[in-house]
């Protein structure tokens, strides 16, 4: 018992010092790079984070605080942000893109989310499934200039296939390119090729909801449409949140659709914040400008994006 209670400690502490000593290098080595092994995982992403995201922007601030007077660059601080807010022309093109976007994401999403909750069920065959999932992940691949060429012509006043439609329908043409309407043919456009996309997204955030929550809730006499709304929605909520933050960047980038139908219809050059910025920029020369609403837009589409995640989170 002396011996136990007495000897043994200090020989373990000799033997642990013992080993310590022998090992301490070694140990220290694994200490080292267990640390650096995830900064080295993170290496390459940082790498292109910081030279295609941060450094855009940081060089589209710097450039921001210039004006340009023929081939010099005057610096003028803040000024450009002061012209800037006063600027109605590009609120005009912000107003647009919001009202835009609240329409085109509520539908695109609301779509995405029905079609995924259809695919997890055991309505359809595993072959029927697939052929879903690539009929409606198509569009996406599909250039963004090149479907605003088809969906052009498809609108097309005088030679359409629409055209062509309501005529052999006795209906009276529609022209789906008129300023009126011009907004509602952008949102089917985006809405045509970026439902797939979203849909795809939710469809593998559903596959990853144990089965045996559906069995429990069968065995309660749940329906299909119960454990959707109850079970699965809210499982892939932090899902559907992620697809809209990008629904939304995405939208005030609005860019290809507008600019391709600007060559068959007319299209305000502030139609939204990209065109107006482009046209800035390349139209008036005022690139100093342009990085200005350039760096005024990221900062928004930061801001927006911050306030959805918020009121998501602060829901749960």
């Amino acid at each position: 018992m002396t011996r136990q209670a007495c000897g043994t400690p200090d020989f373990d502490a000799a033997g642990l010092s013992a080993r310590d000593t022998r090992e301490g290098p070694q140990h220290m080595n694994r200490s080292v790079g267990t640390r650096l092994t995830p900064y080295v995982m993170m290496a390459p992403f940082l790498v292109l984070f910081s030279t295609f995201f941060v450094f855009p922007i940081g060089y589209a601030f710097y450039m921001s605080l210039f004006s340009q007077r023929g081939a010099r660059r005057v610096f003028v601080g803040f000024s450009n942000y002061e012209r800037a807010l006063q600027d109605g022309l590009f609120f005009g093109s912000l107003k647009t893109v919001l009202l835009f976007g609240v329409i085109q994401i509520t539908i695109m999403i609301s779509l995405a989310l029905m079609f995924a909750l259809v695919l997890d069920t055991g309505l359809l065959s595993a072959r029927a499934k697939k052929m879903v999932r690539i009929t409606y992940f198509l569009p996406y691949a599909i250039p963004g200039v090149v479907s605003s060429l088809m969906w052009g012509y498809i609108y097309a006043p005088t030679i359409g296939p629409l055209r062509q439609l309501f005529e052999f329908l006795g209906i009276a043409p529609v022209n789906f390119l008129a300023s009126d309407r011009l907004l509602s043919a952008i949102i089917n456009m985006v809405t045509w090729q970026w439902t797939g996309y979203n849909m795809v997204i939710l469809t593998a955030a559903l596959t990853t909801i144990s089965p045996e929550l559906y069995d429990a809730a069968r065995i309660d006499g749940a329906s299909d449409l119960r454990i959707a709304w109850t079970i699965k929605i809210p499982l892939i909520r932090p899902m559907i949140v992620f697809v809209t933050v990008l629904s939304i960047i995405g939208s005030f980038q609005l860019f290809n659709e507008p600019f391709v139908l600007a060559a068959m219809t007319s299209v305000p050059f502030n139609y939204t914040p990209n065109l107006y910025i482009y046209a800035t920029a390349f139209s008036r020369g005022a690139f100093t400008y342009a990085a200005t609403l350039a760096f005024i837009l990221a900062s928004i589409i930061a801001l927006f994006s911050a306030i959805f995640m918020r009121i998501t989170r602060e829901g749960q």
